[in-house]
């Protein structure tokens, strides 16, 4: 009997059958298992058991450990001891076994069955808040704080200086996408790329930012210079860019005025001398500093401020004296302030002095006030504020009729005193006057001849 030969079509059928047989014993093996190419949460689990796989995420929890990325470089990590963290899924990867169809094991060659989404961690809510609490990211003697660009004064104009994000973070933000890590099994996460921390409101490449520079830096143009005596003061860009004030949306600046007004108040109080200290060099070449009295410059603080504003805002400039309030007779000079026409009563000595344009022309003796606190001749600079050929001067006790009133400061001032027969010494301590410079009447008239209203007046002990 002839043996028949094998056609393509007995191969082809055998070839079917044995593919049947490996197809359906393959499976046979993944019926018990995850079929090739399953991904659970990222880990391919071809081939193992349910009860392997679990086993293995069990073990990734133990070893669980949170890398928290920061800004500046730094790194913190949340340990496995800290987290305590329990794998809570295994119910999940059972029913995606139970689930699966092993005849379609096929699929996996074109890309398998991928689960991302199943549950992974819980942790130790104690011994994780503990640590958590303590991380630096939140101690407030490390955070940094963010700083937005702003237009800042440098050699002459402003420039932009940068901003400084800062470490500050926005704690809800940050305790949620930490806890969604942990649950999720993901062991690093960066605070920046989850949009963590508070980030500055304005940066240098803002064009607010960029605008205001040009704005502030075109408001640069005004200066006041002050010349008095041997003085010279600038008021200048260098001074008040201090003073700007940035609107808080950046749309433009102001001019502090309690910074403005400081500086007025600054340059009053160091060059003003009114009731303040005065040089003065005496008859017998002592050089004195003697404090207060009426006498003596005094800036106007309204009218310098108004005229610093101005200046700023208008762009001016100008050199001029400061506007006065008060004027004295000079600024310096041999004197200070005093010049070279006064008087000058030597209380020490009893005696008073009358210079003009620095040449002595008359001294007499005096009585001055009682060496009491009710009484005493105040030391100080006055003037003469006016004169009369006759008073009558009442106190406490007393109503003495004089002549040639001149008084200096107060109700204090120079008289004759007619009822006095002798006048220097130690009269005044134990007799002296109620705190007016009691004179000979023939010395009265003669410096009443002499005096003018405004000339200064030195009293000291």
């Amino acid at each position: 009997m002839e043996k028949k030969k094998l056609t393509w079509k007995h191969y082809t059928g055998i070839a079917a059958a044995v593919i049947v047989v490996i197809y359906c014993l393959t499976a046979f093996y993944f019926s018990k298992s995850f079929v090739y190419g399953t991904k659970i949460n990222g880990i391919n689990v071809s081939g193992k058991t349910a009860d392997e796989v679990v086993e293995i995420f069990n073990k990734k929890a133990e070893s669980y450990s949170l890398t928290i990325k920061e800004r500046k470089n730094q790194k913190e990590v949340l340990t496995s001891d800290q987290i305590q963290a329990k794998f809570e899924g295994a119910e999940e990867i059972h029913k995606i076994k139970g689930n699966q169809n092993s005849f379609l094991w096929i699929k996996g060659l074109f890309g398998g069955e991928v689960y991302d989404d199943v549950t992974m961690y819980s942790y130790n809510e104690k011994t994780y808040k503990a640590a958590y609490k303590k991380l630096n990211a939140f101690n407030k003697k490390k955070i940094i704080k963010r700083v937005s660009a702003k237009p800042v004064y440098k050699d002459g104009k402003f420039v932009i200086q940068k901003e400084e994000e800062g470490t500050q973070l926005d704690t809800a933000l940050t305790a949620k996408k930490v806890d969604e890590y942990i649950r999720n099994g993901i062991s690093n996460i960066s605070l920046e790329k989850e949009n963590c921390y508070y980030n500055p409101e304005y940066k240098s490449k803002d064009q607010k930012v960029i605008d205001l520079t040009k704005k502030m830096n075109k408001s640069l143009k005004g200066s006041i210079t002050y010349k008095f005596g041997k003085r010279t003061v600038v008021v200048d860009k260098d001074t008040y860019c201090k003073w700007y004030k940035i609107k808080k949306d950046y749309s433009g600046y102001t001019v502090d005025a309690n910074a403005l007004e400081n500086w007025v108040l600054k340059f009053i109080y160091k060059y003003n001398t009114q009731y303040g200290w005065h040089t003065f060099k005496t008859h017998d070449g002592r050089t004195k500093k003697i404090y207060g009295g009426p006498y003596g410059w005094r800036i106007s603080k309204d009218k310098e401020e108004a005229a610093i504003k101005k200046m700023i805002q208008n762009g001016t400039t100008e050199t001029r004296e400061p506007y006065w309030r008060q004027k004295g007779k000079v600024y310096d000079g041999v004197n200070g302030d005093i010049g070279d026409t006064y008087f000058e009563v030597d209380m020490s000595a009893q005696s008073v002095y009358y210079y003009k344009n620095g040449k002595l022309k008359f001294s007499t003796s005096c009585v001055t006030g009682k060496m009491t606190a009710d009484r005493k001749t105040p030391e100080c600079v006055a003037y003469i504020m006016y004169k009369q050929p006759t008073a009558t001067l009442n106190g406490q006790g007393y109503s003495s009729p004089v002549k040639y009133w001149m008084p200096f400061v107060g109700n204090v001032g120079f008289h004759s005193a007619s009822w006095r027969s002798s006048f220097g010494g130690s009269e005044y301590i134990s007799n002296g006057s109620h705190g007016c410079v009691n004179l000979p009447e023939s010395s009265a008239a003669i410096l009443y001849k002499y005096a003018k209203p405004g000339d200064p007046v030195v009293t000291y002990y």
